[in-house]
């Protein structure tokens, strides 16, 4: 039994060098991409289901022609309005009230900014956001610096426990890089703009 345990002790110091050996980093990196003219798109739903008072005689079609006197008023034609422009619409949304759903996209920043400002009884909005082209030199170039990112960070640290930066050893991406993306619009954020993030696992010497 005495043997066993010197054996064991024998060892505890190469196992603690084996361990230190192994020492990984694992680091989150990001790169920016901003596009310079995004598509904008943004989409509304009306119904007599989002307001708590209605005159009397007020029905769906009332709000749908106090809605598009309120769009073109704002100098948008009301052609370039979409309802329902998916296969689906307001039905969807769960309402035990009748509804419509519209959609509408431009290029154009003032544009888009008019119609988000539209006020009309019943309306609702869902979404808006900016869809960005990137190309498949942006997909690289965001990679790359994303990776560059990420190694700077793991130096860092890697530095700071008195070790020398080794081999990635694991990249890990969950976002989609394709012809076109989706973005939210905020209003603390630029339009167009996309942050490609990575998990990245660099090995220690």
């Amino acid at each position: 039994m005495k043997s066993i345990v010197y054996i064991l002790l024998a060892f505890l110091p190469l196992l603690g060098m084996a361990q230190e050996k192994n020492t990984t980093i694992k680091v989150s990196a990001k790169a920016v991409h901003i596009d310079p003219s995004p598509i904008y798109k943004a989409t509304v739903s009306l119904s007599t289901a989002f307001t708590s008072y209605l005159p009397d005689g007020i029905d769906l079609k009332q709000l749908k022609s106090d809605y598009k006197k309120a769009v073109e008023s704002h100098g948008i034609a009301w052609d370039e309005i979409k309802e329902t422009p998916h296969e689906f619409g307001f039905e969807t949304m769960g309402y035990d009230k009748e509804g419509a759903v519209y959609e509408f996209t431009t290029t154009s920043v003032e544009k888009m900014r008019d119609f988000l400002g539209i006020r009309s009884l019943g309306v609702q909005r869902l979404n808006a956001v900016a869809i960005l082209e990137i190309d498949a030199n942006e997909a690289r170039s965001l990679s790359e610096m994303a990776l560059k990112d990420a190694t700077a960070k793991a130096n860092a640290i890697a530095l700071a426990l008195g070790k020398e930066l080794g081999t990635v050893e694991a990249v890990e991406d969950n976002q989609f890089m394709g012809k076109q993306v989706e973005t939210s619009i905020y209003y603390d954020r630029p339009v167009g703009e996309y942050i490609y993030t990575l998990q990245v696992v660099f090995a220690t010497k």
